[in-house]
């Protein structure tokens, strides 16, 4: 019934899993509705850095626009599918957190074993590219947004839309469009 609406709930730990059961949801809705847009809802404290990744790559091939909420917490590596959505749908409920920390890169741990300085390599690479991704969609430099993840800053929902990553809090003022 929820994909009949066109909406998706990101909910938990990002993991491989996560992202394998949003991706299809995503294509899926996106084949149907004349580009109408789909809903996200997300709440997650983060995770996996490659999932995150891999959704938020879906989302910016879509026709329809996504729009994202936070109903709870995004947080780490979830950030960037809250500030992925399409400029002007990307919000927060006025209790919503989000939190700017360093994630997981989400590499199996038998493989970071068996050759560490070449998985350390890809991890850095994986951080660096998801950096890139936040500060395309926030407008912040990447040097600014790794400053910030390294200082473990929460940000109210208010503080989350003078960042940039949400573009209103819902519900907004009585009468008129969201904050």
């Amino acid at each position: 019934m929820l994909l009949d609406r066109r909406v998706v709930f990101v909910r938990g730990q990002l993991t491989d899993a996560t992202a394998n059961e949003a991706i299809p949801q995503l294509l899926l809705i996106s084949q149907t509705g004349g580009g109408k847009p789909i809903e996200m809802y997300l709440d997650s404290a983060g995770g996996s850095l490659a999932a995150s990744l891999a959704i938020y790559d879906v989302m910016q091939s879509l026709g329809p626009p996504v729009s994202v909420t936070c109903t709870s917490t995004a947080g780490g590596a979830a950030v960037l599918l809250l500030a992925g959505g399409a400029a002007g749908r990307r919000f927060a409920l006025p209790h919503a957190r989000i939190h700017l920390v360093e994630d997981d890169p989400g590499f199996d741990l038998a493989r970071q074993r068996a050759d560490p300085s070449s998985t350390a390599k890809a991890a850095a690479d994986l951080r660096t590219r998801w950096c890139e991704a936040l500060a395309r969609q926030t407008a912040h430099s990447t040097e600014h947004i790794a400053n910030d993840l390294a200082k473990n800053r929460w940000l109210s929902a208010a503080e989350a839309r003078d960042y940039g990553i949400v573009d209103g809090i819902i519900p907004g003022q009585p009468g008129g469009p969201p904050t």
